[in-house]
């Protein structure tokens, strides 16, 4: 696969450091290292003491064109084994073992490579390589959800296909495609968000109806993170993204705070809204909630149907726009069943806002709980920019853009 005219301009001259752990994937890496030589990135690899069982060192030197690191304290007068990390724009383990990920996960820093990552301020790459029972292990699991949890960590694969074991099952190393795509996302492409401030609500809200009982909607949060991470490495000074989704991981390098329900999610906002210069709501806010929200558990038969009663949501999207100044940016989202374009129109003129993206949740394949979705974006002219079916970051890659161009 060749890379894109953007995806260059995101490796091109980035300093990128390429952890090799023990595996027989580790072949692969020569490879991933190659790609990323080739498209103008400075990589410094560096092998842990099982990965050079596997694989010369001399190779990684040869493709890099820097010494691959190997000891502890190589280059020690410098205090290489931070000065290196603390430079760099993103760091990359590829095979990532069982072992150097619960290394991580529990701070243990005793070789280079995990002394690295726990020195570096850039995000961390992982690209997981073992087997099966290895990979499904929970404890493993629970290290990678811990390390998720902290923002600045992401994983790639790992994919299904023959293991070197001999059996078939989930622990191949991701193909290289695929990790240097992700690689490249985690990149800024520019700083053209410098010294703003972007606020972000993501996911469905929650409306009580009684302790055990709320009306919501399948929102999973992923539209608004994507938008959140993609602003953070568009250069923006502060993100600020408020969640109802719990589950996902904390926003690296931004702010993340979480809510429930309409009320929570507008005081929140309104915390940080005069001080942001784009507000991009996302959410799903819920359009009705409850008459009453009870304390108690509603019996089944004899209070459900009796007793609930639904009305009107307050509209926060119209709120913002009738007390936002000119200088800042208001983008809503219309979620409709089909490219509906006239609705998403109205709704822009109706609240008065810059723009509008309306995302068809219709099709299995897109919008709520996936990874992808296909939208059209109007601006105020009802010019209308339609993004084929994309990941989510590319879906607010190109909502940035358009964000962008109104000023």
């Amino acid at each position: 696969m060749e890379l894109n005219d953007l995806d260059c301009k995101a490796l091109k001259g980035k300093k990128i450091i390429l952890g090799v752990t023990g595996g027989i994937a580790a072949y692969k890496s020569a490879y991933i290292c190659s790609r990323l030589v080739k498209e103008g990135a400075q990589v410094f690899p560096i092998l842990t003491d099982n990965a050079v069982s596997f694989i010369n060192p001399i190779t990684f030197s040869a493709i890099s064109g820097n010494k691959a690191i190997t000891g502890m304290f190589e280059n020690n007068e410098n205090i290489y084994h931070i000065s290196l990390p603390q430079s760099a724009d993103v760091i990359l383990i590829a095979p990532a073992s069982a072992n150097t990920i619960s290394k991580i996960a529990c701070g243990i820093c005793d070789n280079f490579l995990t002394t690295a990552v726990s020195a570096a301020n850039c995000p961390v790459l992982i690209a997981p390589a073992m087997n099966e029972n290895m990979w499904l292990n929970p404890i493993l699991q629970e290290n990678i959800a811990k390390l998720k949890d902290l923002g600045n960590y992401f994983f790639i694969g790992p994919s299904e296909g023959s293991l070197a074991c001999g059996t078939i099952g989930t622990g191949r190393l991701e193909e290289e495609d695929k990790i240097i795509e992700s690689l490249t996302d985690l990149l800024k492409i520019d700083n053209d968000l410098k010294g703003k401030t972007v606020l972000i609500t993501a996911g469905g809200t929650r409306e009580n109806i009684d302790p055990v009982r709320y009306i919501s909607n399948y929102s999973s949060g992923k539209m608004g993170y994507a938008l959140a991470m993609e602003a953070k490495f568009r250069g923006a000074q502060k993100v600020i993204l408020i969640s109802t989704s719990k589950g996902m991981p904390k926003v690296y390098g931004g702010e993340t705070y979480c809510v429930n329900n309409t009320k929570e999610m507008k005081e929140k906002i309104m915390e940080f809204f005069s001080a942001a210069d784009v507000i991009i709501m996302s959410a799903a806010v819920s359009d009705i909630i409850p008459e009453k929200t009870y304390d108690y558990k509603l019996k089944k038969n004899r209070d459900i149907l009796s007793k609930i009663s639904f009305k009107e949501n307050e509209n926060i999207l119209k709120i913002l726009s009738e007390i936002k100044n000119d200088k800042q940016v208001l983008v809503g989202f219309a979620a409709e069943s089909g490219e509906n374009i006239e609705y998403g129109l109205e709704k822009l003129n109706r609240n008065k806002i810059d723009l509008i993206v309306v995302n068809d949740i219709s099709r299995n394949d897109i919008g709520f709980e996936s990874d992808y979705n296909e939208v059209s974006i109007i601006n105020r002219q009802g010019d209308v920019k339609k993004i084929q079916k994309s990941k989510k970051r590319i879906i607010s890659r190109e909502i940035i853009n358009e964000i962008i161009n109104l000023w």
